[in-house]
Order: C-alpha cells, then structure tokens, then sequence
C-alpha cells in the first residue's frame, strides 16, 4: 500500500535524527550530570528532534504536493497534455495514476461537450429560420444570424440585455410574453414595421427545467412576407380577373337582351347596339388572348424552352417603333429612337420585339398630344439597357411596386377608355425574366415615366 511504503520511505531518515539526537544528547550528559540539566537537555533535545522531523517530512512532503497543485491547475486551465511526474524517491503511484486518469476522463468530457456545442451553433447558423432564446424576465439569452438579421440586431451585443431594449416591436414583445405565460406551444404573426413591412410567423415553446419550472421561451420567426405578398396578389388577381371579364361580359348581356326586346327593329339603334357587343367581344378576346400569352411565356421559361440567339437591336426596335407609328399618330406623339448599329443582344426576337411594343403602346397612351416617346439601347455597368420614356402625367411612388400585377391598374377608368387590358406590363415582365433580365420603373407625378429593361450582355 502506499502509506506503508511511504512510513517505509519516511523510517531511515527518522532513525537518523534519533541517533544523531542521542549522541549528542550523551556527550552533553557526560559533562553535567545533574538531575536537571539532564531534565532540561532532554526536553531541548526532544525539541529539537521533534522541529527536525516536521521540517524533513514537511520538505519532503510539500515539493511533490506542489507539483500536484500545478498539475492541476494547468488542467483546469485545459492543458489536458501536461502529465504528472513526482520524484522517484516519493512512491505515489496510484495518486499518479488516479490524476492521469481523471485528467483523461475530463478531457474526454470537455471535447464531447465542446462537440455538441459546437454542432448546434453549426445548426442553429445555417438555418433560414430565426431562432431567438429568452429567460424569465424576457432577457435575451442567445439569438442565431437569422434572427439577428431579421429583427436588426447584433448577436454578441443582444446577449444578456432585454428585448424590448434590443427591438422596439410591441407585436414581438407581446408574443413573447404569452409564449412565457403559456403552458402550450403558441403561434401568430408578427409585423416588423420599416420602409418594406416584414411579416413574421411566430412558433413560441415555453422553456422548463427538469422539475417543471419555466426558465424562458425559445422562439422561431419565419419570414413570411413574400408568401403573404403571394397571397394578396392571387386573391387581388381572381378579384380583377372576375371584375375585368365581367365587365364586358355584362355590357354584351345587356346590349344584346335590349336588341331582343325589340330595339333590333330600329336599324339605326340596332347598328349602333351591335358594333358596342363587337367592341366588347374584342376587348374580351383581347384579355383571353394576353392571359394566354402570359401563361405560355410563364411555362416556357420555367421548361427553358424558349429559343434564344443573337439578335441586332436597332433592327428589332425600329420593328417596335414601325409598329406603333399608326397609334402615335393618331395620338400626335413622336417617337424617337436612340440606338448604335453594332448593338447587340441574346434573346428571343419576336418575344423581346413584344416586350418593346407593349412599353411604347404604354407610353403613347399616357403621353400628352404633342410630345415624345424617347426609345435607347445602350451598354450599362455589365448589362444591356433597353430604355421607353414618355413625358406623360407620372405615376406616384405608391404605385410604382404593383405596376408588374396581373389587371393593377394606377387609373382604372383612364386604362379601360385607353383601352388597356392590365396585363400589358405583367407580360412585359415575365418576358424579360426569361431572358434573365428584369425590368424597372422610375416616374415621378408631372415629370413622365422611364421603363428599363435590363439584359445580360451577349
């Protein structure tokens, strides 16, 4: 055993010191042999003997219990590589062993922890979702980059400081604290007011400790604004559509019920009642037609079956320009046209010639008798510009988002005399996607409105 090992260890030296103890303790006697000095060298040698053996033990002791010290201290600073080595002569094998071993076992523990530590930040980064963690007092305890990037803030700056201090959201704060008050798992919507409102779904769980005791709240934010964006426009588009169809449909219906109740017998009336019922089956085949359109461009680009090649821009919008002169004139608008010969573009000519004339049809309505439709090309910042701008009456900022929409239309009863069908723009819009381009707007009420079509270059 070790401590019979080390009294062992210990015996030599203690025998020793007794002997030198002895030995001078009877050279002292020899020269006084009274009764109390002999009392009194004895007491002193038993002192001395006694402050020997403490020092020698406590020297012999204390160097090794310091190497165990700084052993351990190097390990809890994660030094996992350090060994403990004691001096031959201090037979502490097991101690030593029993060290090595916990210090094996402790590094193991720290890297398995550090592991799944480390797997679920990996986790929790590259999820899309938001995860935010709250305590008690609505403390926020950790937040991945989704989050952070959804609500505005700075992760390592957020720990520790409370919600409401880190987002000014009263929708958000009030979801969590039901989240924190609630027994079941909870869901809503959260809106985050900016400059584009962000729309959230909101999973709340309530956090609990192994006796039951709520700790917190983790929620999971899930950014659903383009999903309700989708939304509204589908239910926006079966509203128009119905609307849009309707419209003739009923104007055809009515025309046609007054012809039987007898209006038919008046030629003059019946003419005039007649060519109303064709302009309105024109307008209703117009629509048919452009909705067609748009779900043919639509399923072609997503089936990549549109046939692209290389395609001379001055020749494709002086086409588009010839196209619209008839409109033009009618209307007294100019149409000017701004384009190198050497310009080039991939593309679907007749499908891009579409996308061109639908813009100048557009800004020849819009535009005053008397002025100018400015038709360019020209090569951009990586890309190729396509530009139509009219000096019409503009169009307010509010508008300028939706303009794109299926039947959206910024004056529904200036486009319906003009004689739009509403998808004119959708088509425009879907046509420049499939080239892997998009199309944008800049107008401002009074001062026109600029069309820019934006294609890869050749």
């Amino acid at each position: 055993m070790p401590g019979k090992r080390l009294l062992w260890r210990l015996y030599p030296r203690m025998a020793g010191l007794v002997a030198v103890s002895l030995a001078a303790g009877s050279w002292l006697g020899a020269r006084d042999d009274g009764p109390a000095a002999k009392l009194a060298m004895g007491g002193a040698l038993a002192a001395a003997l006694a402050a020997m053996v403490s020092w020698v033990v406590g020297r012999w002791v204390a160097g090794p219990l310091a190497l165990v010290r700084a052993a351990a201290q190097r390990v809890a600073a994660g030094d996992f590589d350090h060994r403990l080595r004691l001096p031959d002569d201090f037979e502490m094998d097991l101690a030593t062993e029993a060290f090595e071993a916990m210090t094996r076992q402790w590094e193991a523990r720290l890297a398995a922890l550090t592991r799944r530590i480390d797997e679920q930040e990996a986790v929790l980064a590259s999820m899309v979702e938001g995860v935010l963690a709250v305590d008690s007092d609505e403390r926020i305890i950790s937040l991945n980059p989704a989050a952070a990037r959804l609500l505005g803030a700075n992760p390592r700056e957020a720990e520790g400081r409370s919600l409401p201090e880190v987002v000014r959201n009263v929708d958000l704060s009030r979801f969590v604290a039901e989240a924190l008050a609630c027994k079941q798992p909870i869901e809503g919507d959260v809106v985050l007011r900016s400059a584009r409102d962000c729309v959230l779904q909101a999973h709340g769980t309530a956090l609990r400790d192994s006796l039951g005791r709520g700790i917190g709240a983790v929620i999971v934010l899930n950014d659903v604004s383009r999903l309700r964006q989708l939304e509204n426009i589908r239910r926006d588009f079966a509203a128009n559509v119905s609307h849009e169809l309707k419209t003739p449909i009923t104007s055809i219906k009515g025309f046609v019920e007054t012809l039987l109740d007898g209006a038919m017998r008046d030629a003059d009336d019946a003419e005039r009642f007649l060519r109303i019922i064709a302009r309105q089956a024109d307008r209703l085949n117009a629509i048919i037609e452009d909705l067609l359109s748009l779900s043919r461009i639509e399923k072609e680009a997503d089936s990549d079956d549109i046939a692209l090649g290389v395609v001379a821009l001055r020749e494709l919008l002086d086409t588009a320009r010839h196209d619209c002169d008839l409109q033009a004139r009618e209307r007294n608008v100019r149409i000017s046209l701004e384009c190198g010969v050497n310009a080039r573009v991939r593309a679907n000519s007749d499908l891009l010639g579409q996308a061109v004339t639908n813009l100048l049809d557009n800004a020849i309505k819009y535009s005053e008798p008397g002025g100018e439709v400015r038709l360019s090309a020209r090569n951009g910042d990586g890309e190729v510009l396509i530009e139509v701008r009219d000096q019409g009456c503009g169009i307010a900022e509010e508008h300028l988002s939706r303009l794109f929409e299926r039947f959206y239309r910024v004056d529904r009863a200036r486009s319906r005399k003009l004689g739009g069908t509403g998808l004119g723009l959708a088509i425009v819009k879907h046509i420049v996607l499939a080239h892997r381009g998009q199309v944008t707007v800049a107008s401002r009420p009074g001062q026109g409105t600029t069309f820019t079509i934006h294609l890869p270059p050749v």
